[in-house]
């Protein structure tokens, strides 16, 4: 019988080295806040697929919430965290320590001003710097060579690639297809908090995003105002949604869009209640 893997749980550092070196590979890191789920398991697939060992680091702090959220409001579930990142094949489970993170003194904060003003109507900047901040030192600690979000989270992708290209690091990102579930619903921890009700009415919005596809790929529509207003009338209609914001960005970029294109990046951000929903799709 062939042996089965087991997921090497670390704390520290140095724990986290001896057990990179055990595996003889290149690393890839999937850096959570926990409460795993079946979106993870696709990031660790595809890393795996590649000939990575795979990392999950874990790692939850008020840094990384916009003012008027907190970390209270974010599921936990440590002891199942370990037992998925198992059953997803996990070579690393590391719960990141604040200390190594945020060491005494730590002073150092990466900003991308463009980035930022692109993106205020989708992330608060002082959290997007914290985000790419600790991204950026948790990559150095793992000595990782390559980084893997979903789609969902490509602006923070984006701005990650962009710091490490400017700084000449050597770790490279890897963006791959948001993993959903059967209604279409895109994969997070924070779907946990929605009624079974708003989990239903959720579904639908990427049916709306779906159709904005349709409306670019089949229709021909590229001007961006009737884009987005048609898929803004099509999510404020959902049930208990409250819509935020609707962008169509330059997937590289990041900038807004005048007119729409292939491969362009279509975000969208709203609430259910307290509980914060986002999605994205690509431009067919």
């Amino acid at each position: 019988m062939a042996e089965v893997a087991v997921t090497e749980q670390v704390h520290s550092v140095e724990e986290l080295r001896r057990a990179a070196a055990a595996t003889e590979k290149d690393l890839a890191i999937i850096l959570t806040r926990g409460f795993l789920h079946p979106g993870h398991r696709h990031l660790v697939t595809a890393a795996a697929e590649a000939g990575y060992a795979s990392i999950i680091g874990v790692f939850l702090h008020p840094r990384q919430f916009a003012p008027g959220d907190s970390p209270s409001l974010y599921p936990r579930d440590t002891a199942g965290d370990l037992e998925r990142a198992n059953e997803y094949g996990t070579d690393i489970y590391w719960q990141v320590g604040e200390c190594e993170v945020y060491p005494p003194g730590f002073a150092t904060e990466i900003r991308l001003p463009s980035m930022e003003r692109t993106l205020s109507g989708v992330v608060h900047p002082e959290v997007l710097r914290a985000q790419i901040t600790l991204t950026f030192r948790v990559l150095a600690l793992a000595r990782a060579s390559v980084i893997y979000f979903g789609e969902l989270d490509w602006y923070k992708a984006r701005c990650v690639e962009r710091s490490l290209e400017d700084l000449a690091q050597p770790c490279s990102v890897r963006i791959v297809e948001t993993a959903r579930d059967e209604r279409g619903l895109a994969y997070s921890a924070l779907n946990a908090k929605l009624t079974p009700e708003e989990m239903c009415n959720a579904s639908r919005i990427h049916t709306c995003l779906s159709e904005a596809q349709s409306l670019f790929r089949d229709h021909g529509e590229d001007e961006v105002t009737r884009l987005l207003g048609r898929t803004s009338a099509a999510l404020t209609r959902i049930s208990g949604f409250r819509l935020q914001y609707v962008h169509l960005l330059d997937p590289q970029s990041l900038a807004e869009r005048q007119r729409a294109r292939t491969g362009d990046l279509l975000m969208i951000g709203g609430f259910f209640g307290r509980t914060r929903i986002t999605d994205a799709v690509r431009l067919p």
